[in-house]
């Protein structure tokens, strides 16, 4: 049975109320069912996409002070609010007010055979505050309230946390199932193939790379990994790095490309027996560290892009 499927099946009993933990990788499939599980709840409809219900909240990192004020300007100027680089830009993590105010809005009272449904998306980015005062309602809920936490890494949760909830882990979709989920938005079977291979079983991540001229940014990184230092044309790997910088879609893809390649590259040497396993295996660590502080600590990603090719070069392409 499908995951929709046990869950009509659950409500159908009257054993929904409660606080759930849905966890899985990023394009799997998450939000959209606890959209789905919300809008159930609320009109009896399953409806994966996201509209106004006064019986739903939602909470996630909020806009930082800086793209608020953006997007006043933008309202103010009487244009359109365009999903940019600065309307993007997001806190770090979700704070303990975020949390206090899911808090009260689970504490009115329902109408008559009506829930109050809390969507937490990605829980892992609470702060230390906003999960202890999370933990409170889970110890004690209100009546006829569900709370839905989502996670793309449940190890990052409060143990305390994860033991209050009913978890449903949401597994990799299969290569088959991508190239269908691709079907209406990318024409060419080669090419649906070619993106559900890249997307390590997620169907968002698939979208992404469709979207958002993947598969030519993954290709140009692959030559780029390909040759040695030598070989490398430092104005062409410095135009690559800028159109990499274009968006925050594009970075996110070159991370996810880059450390697939690193991976791909250490079981081809394990595979070998040869001695530079080692060597990439700390590489690829030490890339995921970079990746972090540089989002963190806003350092020059231009740079960290154009350096870390170059190593790779030097240290791996002989």
């Amino acid at each position: 049975m499908s995951i929709e499927g046990k869950l009509k099946e659950i409500v159908a009993k009257g054993k929904i109320t409660g606080s759930w933990l849905f966890c899985g990788p990023f394009g799997v499939g998450k939000h959209k069912t606890a959209t789905g599980l919300a809008n159930y709840l609320a009109t009896g409809i399953w409806c994966e996409t996201a509209y106004e219900n006064p019986q739903i909240m939602r909470i996630e990192r909020s806009l930082t002070e800086e793209a608020k004020k953006e997007i006043q300007k933008t309202i103010l100027a009487g244009q359109a609010i365009e999903e940019n680089e600065k309307t993007q830009r997001r806190k770090q993590e979700i704070a303990v007010e975020d949390i206090r105010a899911g808090i009260h809005f689970l504490s009115l009272k329902p109408g008559a055979n009506e829930y109050r449904i809390l969507i937490l998306s990605l829980a892992e980015e609470m702060n230390p505050n906003a999960a202890n005062a999370l933990l409170k309602i889970l110890e004690e809920p209100f009546e006829r309230s569900v709370l839905i936490l989502i996670t793309e890494n449940a190890g990052k949760l409060l143990p305390t946390i994860c033991s209050r909830c009913r978890r449903i882990d949401f597994p990799l979709l299969s290569q088959a199932e991508i190239e269908q989920g691709l079907y209406a938005l990318c024409p060419d079977p080669a090419d649906r193939a070619f993106i559900a291979s890249l997307a390590e079983g997620s169907l968002g991540k698939a979208q992404l790379i469709y979207e958002n001229n993947g598969l030519d940014l993954y290709q140009r990184l692959s030559d780029f990994m390909s040759r040695s230092l030598n070989d490398i044309p430092i104005e062409s790997l410095n135009a690559f790095a800028d159109t990499v910088l274009k968006s925050n879609e594009s970075y996110r893809l070159f991370q996810m490309f880059f450390t697939k390649i690193l991976v791909q590259s250490t079981k081809e040497e394990m595979h070998q027996q040869n001695k530079e396993t080692e060597n990439l295996t700390d590489f690829y660590f030490q890339t995921l560290e970079l990746f972090k502080k540089t989002d963190l600590l806003y350092l020059d990603k231009k740079q960290n892009i154009i350096n870390l090719i170059l190593r790779y070069a030097e240290e791996f392409q002989g």
